[in-house]
């Protein structure tokens, strides 16, 4: 079955023309969600993809990510978990593409993860659904990063970090982050991992993780911390305090599968191995087009 997907991001356009899991054509562009205006959505995707529609007058288009947001081409709302690619598809916008043609955005996902929280999630829940995980952990790592429980196939439910946000908010614009130099030393990682996992509890040594995010800028203004550690020890801190809340937030598995791409894998593969913990890592791409491959079986005919 040949299919169309525009993977749209809020910085980025990506679209793909797909045999089953196979991507036969690919085109990107930097015109995401952010650079757009309300009515420029149709004619960014026919500019990249109209090709396609003439050649593929029957294959479904599958819209994915941010295009769906307030920011994007229509607002979708959000299916609610537990859901899989059934429920996915049953809660698409249609939006129209002209000449009797229509696109589908794929809505995201709700949940609850705990009593009085809410959560969203927009794309992600594809990766899970190509995750190639029916019952277990699924990590995605990003700007947001989301732990994911899958249970018989279907998004059970899901926890959102902040962790690419902070790093991002302390390097760029906090007193934090501000000595950090280049090059980096990477040891700066593992010994940030090493204060978070002090401060998981385990041992009386909660200090939290805002005292230890000012102390990280102590050690470095009072010269016990070289200033090429800084970035890294900021990234290994947040990434260990993800952990310590996802692992208390979700039983404890024997294994996480990981949704990325080097490097960005390689550090939760180590982080996760200090746990005892074994990963195994899947490219992103390569899960959003087997789970938007599992969603487009349950489209409806144009």
């Amino acid at each position: 079955m040949r299919f169309i997907v525009a993977d749209w991001g809020t910085t980025r356009f990506r679209a793909y023309l797909i045999e089953s899991e196979m991507v036969l054509d690919e085109v990107s562009s930097g015109e995401g969600v952010s650079a757009l205006k309300p009515g420029q959505h149709r004619d960014v995707f026919m500019r990249h993809g109209g090709r396609w529609l003439e050649a593929e007058p029957n294959a479904p288009v599958l819209l994915v990510g941010m295009v769906g947001s307030r920011e994007g081409w229509v607002m979708a709302p959000y299916a609610s978990c537990p859901a899989g690619p059934a429920e996915i598809a049953k809660a698409m916008i249609p939006v129209d593409l002209g000449n009797g043609r229509r696109a589908h955005i794929v809505p995201g996902l709700f949940c609850e993860p705990a009593p009085g929280a809410s959560d969203v999630m927009r794309g992600e829940e594809t990766l899970a659904l190509g995750s190639g995980v029916a019952d277990g952990l699924v990590c995605a790592p990003g700007t947001h990063p989301k732990w994911i429980e899958m249970r018989d196939g279907r998004i059970e439910r899901f926890a959102t970090y902040m962790t690419g946000e902070m790093y991002a908010l302390l390097r760029e614009h906090s007193m934090i982050g501000r000595p950090a130099t280049e090059p980096e030393d990477p040891k700066g990682f593992d010994l940030g991992l090493d204060a978070a996992e002090r401060n998981n509890g385990k041992k009386g040594e909660r200090a939290g993780l805002l005292h230890l995010l000012f102390g990280a800028r102590a050690a470095v203004v009072s010269g016990r911390m070289e200033t090429g550690l800084l970035g890294p020890y900021l990234s290994g801190l947040l990434t260990g305090d993800e952990i310590n809340g996802a692992l208390s937030q979700f039983r404890r598995p024997s294994k996480v599968t990981i949704l990325a791409d080097a490097p960005r894998a390689d550090l939760y593969v180590r982080a996760l191995a200090r746990h005892g913990i074994a990963t195994e890592v899947k490219a992103s791409r390569n899960a959003l087009i087997a789970g938007l491959a599992r969603i487009v079986r349950h489209v409806p005919a144009n």
